[in-house]
């Protein structure tokens, strides 16, 4: 139930932002006492950085968030999420599985697969970053039919212009086998079970096309 009204949180935040004060503790209480059955005291009350939201919290520890209109009440923890970063160990078994590399300069990983449809959609983004930076390639699958389709194209050597072709037949070999089981089990460690991801050289990692920053020269 809880996760559920976070998942509420989210949804009116965008919604409510509205600019203003949060209320100071008469307020707040008084809101408090028309919603809740169970009376509770106040404490402080506080906004949220970079949420449109305030949080108020009573005596007896429990936790709110009210919007900024005063329209609405949620219980609940606000969780920080913390960056995506891989640890120096992982990212250099990611280097060490490079597949092929296109471009020079600052490197970027991009771990993918032969079916990934939304590296097959995208193929002009990621061709632009090939013209600003050096684009590393690293397969990986989650299921078994990404699997194979990795594996055959590490056993065949594939490169950008030839990485998502449909093969009848697919090649197996011991090597292939191993490097992307390598490769996949180091990304499951951290939550991730799909591509395209990106891991830039500070080791901070973006899932999916949509996390992936605008270009520019110089950096990212």
């Amino acid at each position: 139930m809880r996760s559920m009204l976070m998942g509420l949180l989210f949804v009116w935040l965008a919604s409510n932002a509205v600019a203003g004060e949060c209320p100071g503790i008469p307020e707040a209480q008084a809101i408090l006492n028309r919603c809740l059955r169970t009376p509770l005291s106040v404490k402080t009350v506080e906004r949220i950085k970079d949420f449109p939201v305030c949080k108020v919290t009573t005596q007896e520890g429990e936790t709110f968030f009210l919007s900024m209109n005063r329209k609405h009440l949620i219980e609940g923890i606000l969780i920080e999420v913390p960056p995506l970063v891989l640890s120096s160990e992982d990212y250099q078994i990611l280097k060490k599985n490079i597949l092929s590399s296109v471009g020079e300069g600052t490197e970027i990983i991009v771990v993918t697969n032969p079916l990934c449809k939304a590296c097959r959609e995208h193929r002009k983004k990621i061709k632009q970053l090939m013209k600003k930076f050096k684009v590393s390639f690293v397969i990986a699958g989650f299921n078994r039919e990404e699997i194979n389709a990795a594996v055959d194209a590490v056993c065949r050597k594939k490169n950008f212009s030839n990485l998502f072709d449909t093969e009848r037949s697919l090649e197996i070999c011991d090597s292939g086998k191993l490097k992307v089981w390598t490769v996949s089990d180091t990304l499951k460690k951290y939550g991730i079970t799909g591509t395209p991801v990106f891991v830039f050289p500070d080791r901070r990692v973006a899932v999916g096309i949509g996390q992936l920053p605008p270009t520019k020269a110089g950096g990212l």
